[in-house]
């Protein structure tokens, strides 16, 4: 069984792909638990940019960085110096600061004060700041992921980070400002970097089944990449709920396209215009998709279906054959097609089980697995150990002349 459930499984969650697990006990949000390593950084940074919905410009930072970059440039233009130096008393005088200049002389400009129409000194200052810093943010995140955003300038080096006494008064300073883009954009992207209730809003999935399938993607992923550097967070506007560790690549409810799974063997004849005609439904999502960047074990990847619920084994098979024969794949590609439940009653030993299907299983077929959720480290060790042996075994024979 399965130990605990939603919330044990949203923490374990957590504790993955933040490095930490959560200060609360809600499934529905991600909790920091402090605001400081390259894996915090990470999803910080993706929550800022490409997470958060800015109520002032109807969407994420990142998406709208070119309308960000015009605004910026409006605003600057707004300056207006409060205040000013004259020759003539041609204005609103500043006396006490014009006699502290002139310290009891009398040549001396006069400090004249300007309209407050515009920026003034100390928001001209944190957003010139601000915006310097966020570009090399973008740069940074675009960089770590191969992406592009409008407006971005390309050119950007990386900066050092910032101290937070400084994200924390450019923060408060626009937080008290009038200007919609200060007071709405800036302001608020500096919050998570010192505010970690922030991270709270991180979503993770309320279903649980789909937090199950989550799960077993971390589990999976635990077992080739035991500690994430970086990720952009599994989300479907942002990154199409894909996710990279390291060598692998993670896809989470990975459409399926409807003409391709009708034109597997599965809907042979008569049964594609059937369920045309009658609009029934088909498969139109695989639960989690692992393709290694290159073959591990002589598997290019792992595709799975998992139940959450009470169901065994069988519930799994005919949506595994229908995944198996829709998604594309290269020529002698070769994945391993994993069944995985909550609850098992399968046999004693799962590692007797796998292993005797890894011997029956032809070396260019896939290979067929089942398995509790918490067989899931024993799976990979059984699979990938015994395809080491056999790797060694057969080295061993070319070098004998065998």
């Amino acid at each position: 069984m399965t130990v605990g459930g939603p919330l044990a499984w949203a923490d374990e969650i957590r504790a993955y792909l933040l490095g930490r697990p959560s200060k609360s006990a809600g499934v529905h949000a991600v909790r920091q638990a402090r605001l400081e390593g390259a894996m915090t950084d990470a999803i910080r940074r993706w929550w800022v940019l490409e997470g958060k919905h800015y109520a002032a410009l109807g969407g994420p930072l990142a998406p709208h960085f070119g309308r960000v970059r015009r605004l910026v440039e409006q605003l600057e233009a707004t300056f207006n110096p409060r205040r000013r130096l004259s020759e003539r008393p041609d204005g609103e005088v500043d006396w006490p600061m014009t006699l502290l200049r002139r310290g009891g002389g009398r040549d001396a400009d006069y400090v004249v004060r300007g309209s407050a129409a515009g920026l003034d000194e100390a928001e001209r200052a944190a957003l010139a700041g601000w915006f310097a810093w966020i570009q090399s943010e973008c740069a940074q995140h675009a960089q770590a992921f191969g992406l592009s955003f409008d407006g971005m300038d390309t050119r950007v080096g990386l900066a050092a980070p910032r101290p937070v006494e400084r994200l924390r008064k450019w923060a408060l300073i626009t937080r008290r400002s009038r200007w919609p883009l200060l007071r709405g954009v800036v302001a608020e992207s500096l919050r998570p970097y010192f505010e970690d209730e922030e991270l709270d809003r991180i979503p993770l999935p309320s279903d649980p089944a789909k937090l199950f399938e989550l799960l077993c993607l971390v589990r999976i992923a635990r077992h080739f990449v035991p500690r994430p550097t970086a990720i952009r967070w599994l989300d479907v506007s942002s990154s199409s709920n894909t996710a990279r560790f390291d060598h692998l690549t993670c896809r989470y409810q990975e459409p399926l396209e409807r003409d391709r799974v009708l034109g597997t063997a599965d809907y042979a004849g008569g049964l594609s215009e059937a369920v045309r005609a009658f609009g029934v439904r088909v498969p139109r999502f695989i639960d989690l998709v692992v393709d290694f960047d290159s073959p591990i074990g002589g598997f290019n990847g792992v595709i799975v279906e998992a139940k959450s619920g009470t169901q065994e084994y069988d519930a799994t098979v005919a949506q595994l054959r229908t995944y198996r024969n829709a998604r594309p794949r290269g020529s002698g590609e070769r994945y391993l097609l994993w069944g995985i439940v909550r609850e098992s009653e399968g046999p004693a030993s799962p590692a007797d089980a796998v292993r005797h299907v890894l011997d029956a299983t032809p070396p260019n077929e896939d290979m067929w697995v089942f398995s509790s959720a918490d067989d899931i480290p024993q799976v990979l060790d059984t699979i990938l150990g015994a395809e080491r042996v056999r790797r060694q075994a057969a080295r061993a024979h070319a070098a004998a002349g065998l």
